[in-house]
């Protein structure tokens, strides 16, 4: 084993140039400093949330604003959906069916949320049917840097 107060001999310079074995992480073109898959799936982790974070910071990358609004608008829907939920079954006999209803409506959005982060993540571009077109709308009308 070698003496850890001796120091170790430094590590040869390449030659010059010779291709540096040590390669860069793909650099964002945004303010975000991540990757674009990376940015993009972390905007739809929290949805609401981190949606907005992300329209705040990013202000190139498309993509990453793309889902970051489609995230935003996803969020928002599921939150509005869970606000009348808690409504709704305020009543009588009627809430015990439209909660139990409300469970299946509950995984659809989890199916839903899951696709989108697993595809943000691949950095494949996916348009959700109604949410989509609203998201491409709102980034037209938003200034970008």
């Amino acid at each position: 084993m070698s003496d850890p107060t001796v120091p170790s001999s430094p590590s040869p310079e390449p030659a010059p140039g010779s291709a540096s074995p040590v390669t860069s992480a793909p650099s964002a073109a945004g303010g975000s400093g991540l990757a674009p898959n990376v940015a993009a799936g972390l905007a739809c982790v929290f949805g609401l949330i981190s949606g907005i974070i992300f329209l705040v910071i990013e202000k190139k990358d498309a993509f990453v604003r793309f889902w970051a609004m489609q995230a935003s608008i996803f969020g928002g829907a599921c939150f509005a959906f869970w606000i009348l939920l808690m409504i709704l079954v305020k009543i009588p006999v009627l809430g015990v069916l439209i909660a139990l209803a409300s469970l299946l409506v509950y995984l659809g959005i989890f199916v839903v949320w899951l696709l989108m982060v697993i595809k943000a993540f691949t950095g494949k571009e996916w348009e959700m049917p109604i949410i989509g077109k609203i998201a491409r709308e709102q980034l037209a009308k938003m200034p970008t840097a």
